[in-house]
Formats: C-alpha cells, structure tokens, sequence
C-alpha cells in the first residue's frame, strides 16, 4: 500500500468519511471482526506444494513460486533467488496476514507478474496451508549453512597451502637460494 498511497496521505475530511463508512457498514469482509463473503475450503499443504513447484499450474496462468523463491524442505537447487526464501512466511506474517498476502500478491516485483494473473481463493488456501506446514517444520540447521560454507572454506584453503608446499618445496627452496646468493653477491649482508 506504500507505494500507492505514499504520496496521498488521507486528508482529516477523508478519514472521519473512512470512519463514518466503517462505522455505518460494519467490519469490511476479510477484516479480523468481518464475515467472509464466500467461504473458502480448507487448504492442502500437498496441493501448496505442488503449487509452489510448479507440478500443478495456477488457473490464471501464473508463474510457479520456485521460479523466483526458495523454501525449506525441497530439492536441491531449492528454488530462485530473485525473491525471498519463504521458509518462515507463515511465522512473520501470522495466519491473517499470509492470506492477506495471498490475496493481493502485493509486492513491488511481483504486481506486474501477477496482475492478470491472481490466484484463486482455493489456491490462496493451499498456498496458505503449505507455508504453515513448511513453517511447522523449519529445521534450524539451515542457519548454520552459511558457517559450515565458511568452515569448508577454510579447510580447503589450508588443505592447498599444504600441498603447495609440499609439492613446490623444492622451487620454494631453490629461488630463496638464488635470491639469498644474488643479495650476498652484490654486497648486501644481513
């Protein structure tokens, strides 16, 4: 919503007519308090997930989630990095505030990909019910993937110091001497 109404701040006029509306119609549908206009089925996780892959397409025709996302839980490459890892979605935005996201797909790169594309409530749903599920079993080895990287790193660049070393001991030993014979020829002692 910041990017549309950023520059448009409601006017004091604007939001007692906002209140006023509120007030006189009740809770909007969707809004914690409000009934919903259509009730949507419950989820499924498995559904989610084939929707997240890309296995089942959307009914609009909308572009699959690991094209630009990664998540928890599947195979290696994992997903894009265009976008976010979605592994923890569902725990950051609550239950009403992933639907929400789901609803709208409001997002500055995503508005354009799915303008014409939006996801049906069944599909909301089930993508709903697979980031709770996903959320549910987040391991926490995944934080430590970066320090093992690191680790790995490290041993491996030791690992070439020593086998340099070992291999090229000789060349090593061989330019100290050249070097150490042409200073003490030209008169330099140490």
């Amino acid at each position: 919503m910041a990017a549309v109404y950023g520059k448009h701040v409601l006017l004091p006029e604007e939001q007692m007519d906002l209140l006023a509306f509120l007030k006189q119609n009740g809770t909007p549908p969707g809004i914690q308090g409000g009934a919903p206009m259509n009730e949507i089925p419950p989820g499924s996780s498995a559904r989610g997930e084939s929707l997240f892959m890309g296995r089942t397409h959307f009914l609009n025709r909308g572009p699959a989630c690991i094209s630009c996302h990664s998540i928890a839980g599947l195979p290696f490459p994992n997903g894009g990095t265009l976008g976010p890892d979605l592994t923890h979605t569902y725990a950051k935005l609550g239950p009403a505030g992933t639907q929400a996201a789901m609803q709208t797909l409001y997002f500055p790169t995503m508005i354009p990909v799915y303008r014409d594309h939006q996801l049906v409530p069944q599909e909301q749903a089930d993508m709903v019910a697979y980031f709770k599920a996903t959320a549910a079993e987040a391991k926490s080895p995944e934080q430590w993937a970066t320090q093992i990287l690191i680790l790995a790193a490290f041993v491996l660049g030791i690992i070439f110091v020593a086998l340099t070393a070992f291999f090229w001991r000789k060349r090593v030993l061989s330019v100290r001497r050249a070097l150490v014979a042409r200073a003490t020829g030209q008169g330099v002692r140490s």
